[in-house]
C-alpha cells in the first residue's frame, strides 16, 4: 500500500463542498494503493484526479505512472522504460492532487 507521507487541503472557487487535496506518498509495488478516509483525510468523495507527477526515484525501472481511483482508493500503477510493469522502487514518491469532497 501506498504510504501516505504529506497532505495538503485548499478551498477552492468550486461549488459546494469541494476543495483541492495535494499529497505525497511512496510508491512499493507496480500496482498500487492509497486509501483515504474521512477520519484521517476529512475526505468524503473523490470527484477528480486532477494531477499525478514523480516526485523522487525516477529512473529506468520507474518512469511513468497513471491513476484511477474508485471509492476512496486510489490506484497508482507505475511502468518502467521498457513499458512493462516498474521494478525498481528505491526512493519513489509521488504528488498527488485530488478534487475531493
Amino acid at each position: 500500500m501506498g504510504a501516505i507521507t504529506g497532505t495538503i487541503a485548499k478551498t477552492t472557487e468550486f461549488s459546494g463542498q469541494y476543495k483541492i487535496l495535494c499529497l505525497t506518498a511512496t510508491i512499493a509495488a507496480a500496482s498500487d494503493t492509497i486509501t483515504l478516509t474521512e477520519a484521517d483525510h476529512k475526505v468524503s468523495e473523490i470527484g477528480a484526479i486532477l494531477g499525478l507527477v514523480i516526485t523522487g526515484g525516477q529512473d529506468d525501472g520507474f518512469m511513468v505512472v497513471s491513476a484511477s481511483y474508485s471509492g476512496l482508493v486510489v490506484t497508482v500503477v507505475s511502468l518502467g522504460e521498457d513499458g512493462l510493469a516498474a521494478d525498481e522502487f528505491t526512493g519513489t514518491t509521488i504528488a498527488l492532487t485530488l478534487l475531493v469532497k
